[in-house]
């Protein structure tokens, strides 16, 4: 497995977004501040998005609405996660877990349960992720899209341990019950599908599947999605030596996120191609100087 996957495409689809509420008590105000933070949080604005998680968090607080407070700590926990703070992830997804088992709300439990397993995966604790993927997948009930994210994590595990062929069927499976109302898990499928045929070696496969969850995600307006798609397809071009259309690739995916993490990659496939990427790395450097013109995370 390349060192530059990611788990953001498959864990972000597992977010908590808040019912239609209309009341007296304060709670609507909550669900709006959750509602702000996940249009940020779509866009990849972390610290905003983090922001309003947070006020949404003391409205439930002070309102005294559990299953509000159960939603907050887990779009609380996706936030630390993608900062890359597992273990404040950890914490936050636990008390996620707790306050939803307190107020029976089991679609929240489960998706805090399914989220989580990415931290698992990402300590290499397995027997871990099985856990929480059992109890979540109890929860679901077997049906809707947080099941297909459950089935969708499981392909992941057995795509680990090289059982591919039972990943195909989970992820037939995954395909099936996805369908419905809630959050889109299309892209997150794709992306997993995508890992399993470059996995296997069938790139062309891996590369229509990647485009296709680059379209989904680019219709979803998930900005992170996006740098994660197009970062997977420049990975196929390089393994295939185009080095060329890796970079374009490349260049498109640092732009949406300028990631420190993946530039000196980019100036390595400059160098192999004879590509100046000076005016690209001038650009970089001024967003992540917080010197852009129109910054997304405004």
């Amino acid at each position: 497995m390349s060192q530059y996957w990611s788990w953001q495409s498959w864990e972000s689809a597992c977010a908590a977004s808040p019912p239609a509420t209309s009341s007296a008590d304060g709670s609507d105000e909550g669900d709006r501040e959750l509602k702000r933070g996940i249009y940020w949080y779509q866009k990849g604005c972390n610290r905003k998005a983090m922001e309003h998680f947070l006020a949404a968090h003391e409205h439930y607080s002070l309102t005294d609405q559990q299953a509000g407070v159960a939603r907050s700590l887990n779009s609380i926990a996706n936030s630390y996660r993608h900062a890359g703070k597992a273990e404040d992830a950890r914490l936050f997804y636990d008390a996620a877990i707790a306050a939803a088992r307190r107020c029976d709300d089991q679609r929240v439990m489960a998706q805090a349960l399914c989220n989580k397993v990415a931290i698992l995966i990402e300590a290499d604790d397995l027997a871990g992720a099985e856990v929480h993927l059992d109890e979540a997948q109890l929860l679901t009930r077997e049906t809707g899209p947080v099941y297909a994210m459950v089935l969708n994590h499981r392909a992941v595990l057995l795509m680990m341990a090289n059982r591919t062929d039972e990943a195909v069927t989970l992820l037939d499976q995954a395909d099936a019950a996805a369908v419905g109302d809630g959050f889109n898990a299309d892209a997150t499928i794709r992306f997993t599908r995508g890992r399993l045929m470059m996995k296997n070696g069938n790139y062309a496969e891996a590369m229509s599947l990647f485009q296709h969850a680059l379209e989904l995600d680019r219709q979803a307006g998930f900005t992170r999605g996006m740098a994660d798609d197009l970062s997977a397809i420049a990975v196929i071009h390089e393994q295939l030596g185009e080095d060329e259309a890796a970079l374009d690739c490349l260049d498109r995916s640092i732009k949406i996120y300028a990631l420190l993490e993946n530039l000196g990659r980019l100036e390595s496939l400059a160098q192999k191609t004879g590509t100046d990427v000076r005016v690209t790395v001038h650009f970089i450097n001024q967003w992540l100087a917080g010197e852009a013109v129109d910054a997304i995370c405004r």
